[in-house]
């Protein structure tokens, strides 16, 4: 994009931040002519962040420095099923009390970035939504719009099955969990953006 509107993808940009982006220009429209929503996940698998997060939280600082408003999603929910993305083995499934200090340990390391005080960024738990949903109602619900041969496409899957390493059910069932993640950010705080 040669000549952006908006401050934030000014600022995104000149720090190189923007690799790929579904629609840049209404992207730029968007975040010019009002506040953006938009959220960041961090699963819950250990209590603290690595530095391979630290560009997604300076993206959510930038983000809210611009006057927008940035959502900090914890994965109390997906963590309990796995991200299966890069790796070539299912992770250790977490009991609930790891799963809860890990996130008190992320919240203290995303509070020394982000404001979180009144009218500020938030920080949501997925598993506020994700563990109440009741498994054959959502399979009814949400089921029909994702097909198998799609998800097969993505690499996360792929990959996986190219190495000939198992991939279980469960974590087949990660993204159909992430996409849910936006419906409900989008259904209650008009959440517009996923970066990542």
């Amino acid at each position: 994009m040669t000549s952006t509107r908006s401050a934030l993808l000014r600022t995104l940009e000149a720090r190189g931040y923007i690799h790929q982006c579904t629609d840049l220009a209404a992207l730029d429209a968007l975040a010019a002519d009002g506040v953006v929503t938009a959220y960041v996940g961090y699963d819950l698998t250990a209590d603290s962040l690595h530095v391979g997060h630290l560009v997604s939280i300076m993206m959510l600082r930038h983000l809210q420095r611009a006057g927008h408003r940035p959502i900090a999603l914890v994965g109390g929910g997906t963590t309990k099923v796995g991200d299966p993305s890069g790796k070539d083995e299912m992770r250790q499934l977490l009991d609930q009390d790891r799963i809860d200090a890990n996130k008190r340990g992320i919240e203290a390391s995303l509070a020394k970035f982000l404001d979180f005080g009144a009218g500020g960024a938030l920080l949501v738990d997925n598993d506020e939504w994700l563990g109440r949903l009741g498994y054959i109602p959502f399979l009814r619900d949400f089921g029909t719009h994702f097909t198998i041969n799609r998800m097969l496409t993505f690499d996360s899957v792929k990959l996986r099955l190219e190495r000939e390493q198992p991939l279980t059910l469960l974590e087949f069932n990660y993204m159909v969990m992430q996409a849910y993640d936006f419906l409900e950010l989008s259904r209650r705080y008009g959440c517009r953006l996923q970066m990542g």
